[in-house]
């Protein structure tokens, strides 16, 4: 996996997330946010996959999955506290690429400004924060407040995933008819051909050298 993100953050211009994803501009300002999606909202966008057969395979093993993508961090980034809009799944973190000057602890407390001292790499939901580490995965609840603060010039690079909570049955029920209907929502579409545009122009040029 760590190899096959390897060759899209070298010959794919991986695009920033606001570039594929409407709303997402306050989280971005600055531009250091770019992505790779392979899921997107219970859709496979097949065009990635094909670069990425080990992801694409867990990815797909799991219909659980609804969203999935390479997160890469291009520090030194802030994201700002905000919430997720649906409550229905949990936010997954599998990191692939943590530099080395995040192994310091985390701080305590949430802290607006972010932090000033150098090394401090962190995520924060509502009152817990943790860092990340490679090969320990970290499950979030996407709808409680949470920031993240990359305090280094380096990138940090995480398989981004979400996954059906688990709930009572009937909530369930409700829970599963909106992930599978959430394919077909208009703004789908367009995440679908804005990722698609920046993966197939690199994978052009590279077949046209």
């Amino acid at each position: 996996m760590q190899a096959e993100l390897e060759y899209v953050m070298k010959h794919i211009p991986t695009p920033q997330f606001d570039k594929v994803v409407p709303g997402q501009g306050p989280l971005n300002r600055d531009q250091k946010w770019t992505v790779f999606q392979f899921r997107v909202y219970n859709r496979d966008l097949e065009f990635n996959h094909k670069l990425c057969p080990v992801t694409s395979a867990l990815v797909k093993k799991y219909t659980d999955i609804s969203y999935a993508m390479f997160s890469i961090l291009h520090g030194p980034k802030y994201i700002p506290p905000h919430k997720g809009l649906y409550s229905g799944v949990l936010r997954v973190h599998i990191p692939l690429k943590v530099p080395n000057e995040c192994s310091n602890t985390a701080p305590s407390q949430s802290s607006s400004p972010p932090p000033s001292s150098v090394g401090e790499c962190y995520i924060r939901v509502k009152n817990e924060t943790r860092i990340w580490e490679e090969g320990k995965a970290l499950v979030l609840d996407d709808s409680l407040e949470h920031e993240v603060y990359l305090n280094v010039k380096a990138q940090r690079v995480v398989l981004f995933l979400d996954i059906r909570r688990p709930l009572p049955i009937l909530e369930d029920l409700c829970n599963r008819l909106f992930l599978w209907y959430s394919r077909y929502i208009g703004v789908v579409g367009f995440v679908v051909e804005e990722a698609k545009r920046y993966t197939m122009a690199a994978t052009e040029i590279d077949q046209n050298r």
